[in-house]
């Protein structure tokens, strides 16, 4: 396991994608460093975390869906069977 991921970061494309998230990681770090926080802030900033998370969620789940009405057509399938070269 550990051979093929240092075959993956060896790559150019897996020492892109290793680089893009060390850019996210410093942008992180730099992000949320704040003097004043202590450990009563960060549950309440796992908390906000999880409830923004949880909304964006359900929000894109509702536009997906209402996506995926808006662009289906009503289909009408009929249980009978009608013979238009023989009608009754």
């Amino acid at each position: 396991m550990f051979m093929l991921f240092e075959l993956i970061l060896a790559s150019p494309i897996g020492a892109f994608i290793f680089s893009r998230f060390q850019d996210v990681l410093y942008a992180v770090i730099v992000a949320s460093d704040c003097e004043d926080c202590g450990l009563n802030d960060l549950g309440k900033l796992l908390f906000g975390g999880v409830l923004a998370a949880i909304l964006v969620g359900l929000g894109a789940s509702v536009l997906l869906r209402r996506v995926k009405d808006k662009s289906r057509s009503p289909e009408f399938v009929s249980i009978r069977a009608s013979d238009t070269n023989n009608p009754k």
